[in-house]
């Protein structure tokens, strides 16, 4: 998977339209990024990647570019 698919991974899991997210927004400012996006997030890793991400680690995250470090090393980019 590439960043750009995981991006659109997140598009998903946020219900916005596929290609809104480019990697530079903070998730404060993604409006329907809540404990059910938290959720889904380490769900979706875990099926995509096999990584169980603690849900703490995911809740510290302040940027979409944070969350894709969480997995960087299953990304080609």
């Amino acid at each position: 998977m590439t960043r750009r698919e995981l991006y659109e991974t997140l598009d998903d899991i946020l219900e916005i339209p596929i290609g809104t997210i480019r990697g530079e927004e903070t998730l404060a400012s993604l409006k329907n990024w809540d404990s059910l996006s938290v959720v889904s997030y380490i769900a979706t890793c875990n099926g995509l990647f096999g990584v169980v991400l603690e849900g703490d680690r995911v809740k510290a995250c302040t940027t979409v570019g944070d969350l894709a470090a969480l997995v960087a090393s299953h990304l080609a980019d």
